[in-house]
């Protein structure tokens, strides 16, 4: 057995971040670290429908984007629980700020992102009252940002909720108007790349142009400025972000090789990924060859070879690759138990553990939900060879 993507049997499984070649994953997808024994790969997007931070690190085989994600988001400030992401009133309040741990879009683009605030504690009057703002920004982190932002003005009247000014937000300055969003109502947010040229919008109001040289990857990020304009004016009591969400950019698919790996005799074996999400190709030879070479074919060969090589690929964003694993001929299916919602496998495995010499056991691999792997030998039931 050789397994990437988890670290169960330390003398022959690896991390997929452990592979020196940057082609293991194609430009669209990048691996992420769920512990120091276990990562995954996922596409290259900043979807998320907002979850608790920090993400847990389990379930490990969760194969569910925005699920089991520890280290998908990088943020300051304290996280308050609820709906969606709050970003508070003054510094540390809720978050300050977050953003991906990576970069996301290689062309044009277009996401969206959901909000809305509370004007919780803002002064009320009979009259038309208006004040100055701090601001919400959605931005591509580029030089001082380039987005768009909530913020800066904003008005009441006869005891109605607030309305707050959404502006296009150009390298640190508020800019042109695109519209209100009053207190407790959803609005969207959306940032564009065509060619070269990032605009913004607010759905529902107006557009505006805020960056003309945009390439490559773009950082993402969502934050407050806490500074007040002028010499009086208030902060925006809280913000909520629900999702963000691509619209149209994201990578097609996502593949992830595997270096080719040497079973030390020509060997019978059954290459596979989890989740069971797109396609699994492999080849093999009796032959060296290298990661990016033409040859052999990737035929998926049934035959013993002493090399192999897999890679998966998926086009659904939803989905994380938890691991791919090479099984051995010593690996022997017994039967499947159809279950409501799952199928549990039951297989006869031959392997080598911590505690003990070479014997025989019984895995249980309940699919979509579970896992095979090897554990220790003390910890199972053992049968006779």
């Amino acid at each position: 057995m050789s397994r990437f993507g988890r670290i169960i049997n330390i003398s022959g499984d690896k991390l997929f971040s452990d592979v020196a070649d940057p082609s293991a994953v194609s430009s669209g997808g990048i691996f992420l670290s769920r512990s120091a024994e276990d990562d995954y790969a996922r596409f290259r997007v900043p979807d998320t429908q907002c979850p608790p931070l920090p993400e847990p690190a389990e379930p490990k085989d969760s194969g569910i984007a925005d699920e089991a994600e520890p280290g998908r988001w990088q943020w300051s400030g304290v996280y308050r629980s609820g709906v969606g992401w709050k970003f508070g009133r003054v510094q540390d309040d809720a978050l300050n700020w977050i953003q991906p741990a990576y970069t996301c879009y290689d062309g044009d683009f277009q996401v969206n992102l959901q909000l809305s605030w509370s004007d919780a504690g803002l002064p009320r009057s009979n009259n038309a009252i208006s004040s100055d703002f701090d601001l919400f920004v959605f931005e591509i982190a580029l030089g001082n940002g380039y987005g768009i932002c909530l913020g800066w003005f904003g008005g009441e009247s006869s005891q109605q909720p607030w309305d707050l000014g959404v502006y296009a937000y150009v390298n640190g300055s508020v800019g042109t108007q695109l519209g209100w969003l009053r207190a407790g109502t959803t609005g969207t947010f959306r940032i564009t790349r065509t060619g070269t040229t990032v605009s913004v919008t607010y759905v529902g109001g107006q557009s505006a142009q805020v960056l003309t040289n945009s390439s490559g990857q773009v950082q993402l990020r969502l934050r407050r400025d806490f500074n007040i304009p002028g010499d009086t004016g208030q902060h925006i009591p809280a913000t909520f972000v629900y999702s963000i969400a691509t619209a149209s950019g994201a990578p097609s698919s996502v593949t992830v090789a595997t270096p080719v790996i040497d079973l030390g005799t020509s060997i019978k074996a059954q290459p596979r990924r989890y989740p069971e999400i797109g396609t699994l190709e492999w080849r093999a030879s009796d032959t060296p060859f290298g990661q990016n070479d033409s040859s052999p074919a990737w035929s998926n060969p049934t035959g013993s070879y002493r090399y192999w090589q897999a890679r998966a690929t998926w086009s659904q964003l939803q989905y994380l690759l938890e691991r791919i694993e090479f099984i051995s001929e010593k690996v022997k299916h017994i039967f499947t138990i159809r279950a409501v919602g799952r199928n549990i496998e039951v297989w006869h495995v031959v392997g080598r553990f911590k505690r003990g010499g070479e014997k025989g056991i019984v895995s249980i691999d309940r699919s979509p939900a579970g896992e095979y792997e090897e554990v220790d030998s003390e910890r199972i039931v053992t049968i006779d060879r």
